[in-house]
């Protein structure tokens, strides 16, 4: 009897992805959009993200932007944190440690509203 064929190698995944998601968000987060992010966000990369929040922005007056997945981020993405911060509440939600320096290093963990969880950053009001 002829071995079963191994099953195909999966394809893999792309470096960055931008997923928006307002099923993630209970009934009362309605003025709330969240999207998640992954992979690294630079130069190169940051573009649909960039596309993803400004829409976002001028719909929602709160943005959610969970960044559990980014390994990395450069001065095009914290430029476009800062660019859409002007445009709505954005809230950044549980950085990498990455994040976490670059935003310290930067000075804009003091301006930047950082939150651990989903859930806090929608109980923020």
């Amino acid at each position: 009897m002829p071995e079963p064929a191994e099953p195909p190698e999966p394809e893999p995944a792309d470096e960055t992805s931008v997923d928006p998601e307002r099923r993630a968000l209970p009934a009362d987060a309605a003025a709330m959009w969240l999207v998640r992010a992954s992979g690294e966000l630079d130069l190169d990369t940051v573009g649909a993200l960039r596309q993803e929040l400004e829409e976002a922005a001028a719909r929602y007056p709160v943005v959610i932007l969970d960044l559990s997945r980014v390994d990395f981020g450069d001065s095009s993405f914290l430029n476009l944190l800062i660019r859409v911060r002007a445009t709505t509440r954005l809230r950044l939600v549980a950085p990498t440690e990455p994040l976490r320096q670059l935003f310290a290093l930067t000075g804009t963990d003091t301006v930047l509203d950082v939150y651990d969880t989903i859930g806090e950053a929608i109980d923020a009001g």
